[in-house]
């Protein structure tokens, strides 16, 4: 059997990575990642079943979302093991080496190039638009770099009686801190807020919500609400620019 792989190309100006194929399936070490996976995706220890020594196989983290690398449990989307400013996670998804800050040795590292739309794994000078997708039907949001799907996670739109706008968007302003008010609500000191939309006396935000925690079900009074972790809207505000495209569907 062949095991996919992807690589990076520039079709038209938009960045898309491609699946190629690599014959090895071999394990080693028997941790459920192959030698490939290993030593290409994941740059962990080949012959060793746990890198980092926690207790916890180096497949085992990865199928549940945590470093290898990290003996304190710490999830991918927290971790940044070569202090490039690209998560792992992003790592892995855009292929880079999550050991090298500078991963297609162009002299910017992995995370600058991917904070101005650049492919990271790729020496020439290619962007990709950035966008932010948001589906109401599902209550799921999601962001991309070109073709390439960044993260996802469920959020909170409007009620029936507060919907949210839909169509196409962009950022508007980015706003570190929000007191939101109304008609039975008052949330002072909301952090990560990106707008989208203004007029009649009411602004509309992608932001954090740390007064609940029912994403997946509309909620809100029109805006749409994200996890109130760093790791899930303070990575999406840091990301996001001025400009970036939202569509909200």
């Amino acid at each position: 059997m062949k095991m996919r792989f992807f690589m990076s190309v520039v079709l038209g100006g938009l960045l898309v990575w491609q699946p190629v194929f690599a014959l090895s399936e071999a394990d080693g070490d028997g941790d459920g990642l192959t030698d490939t996976e290993e030593q290409t995706v994941y740059f962990t220890d080949h012959l060793n079943p746990d890198t980092d020594g926690d207790g916890y196989r180096d497949g085992e983290e990865v199928q549940n979302g945590y470093s290898p690398h990290e003996g304190d449990r710490k999830r991918l989307r927290e971790s940044d093991q070569d202090q490039d400013g690209l998560w792992d996670d992003w790592e892995i998804t855009l292929r880079t080496d999550l050991t090298q800050s500078d991963s297609d040795g162009d002299g910017y590292s992995d995370g600058l190039e991917v904070a101005h739309g650049f492919d990271p794994s790729n020496s020439e000078p290619h962007r990709a638009e950035k966008r932010i997708e948001v589906t109401l039907a599902s209550q799921r949001a999601a962001y991309f770099i070109g073709d390439v799907q960044l993260d996802a996670f469920s959020i909170s739109s409007g009620l029936p009686r507060t919907p949210t706008p839909t169509g196409s968007f962009t950022v508007l302003q980015k706003r570190p801190v929000v007191w939101y008010a109304g008609p039975g609500y008052n949330y002072p000191d909301t952090k990560w807020n990106l707008m989208f939309k203004r007029g009649n006396g009411l602004n509309y935000y992608i932001h954090g919500a740390y007064w609940h925690d029912e994403f997946g079900t509309v909620r809100s009074a029109g805006c749409v609400n994200v996890p109130y972790e760093y790791a899930y809207m303070g990575r999406l505000y840091d990301w996001a620019d001025v400009g970036t495209p939202i569509i909200i569907q």
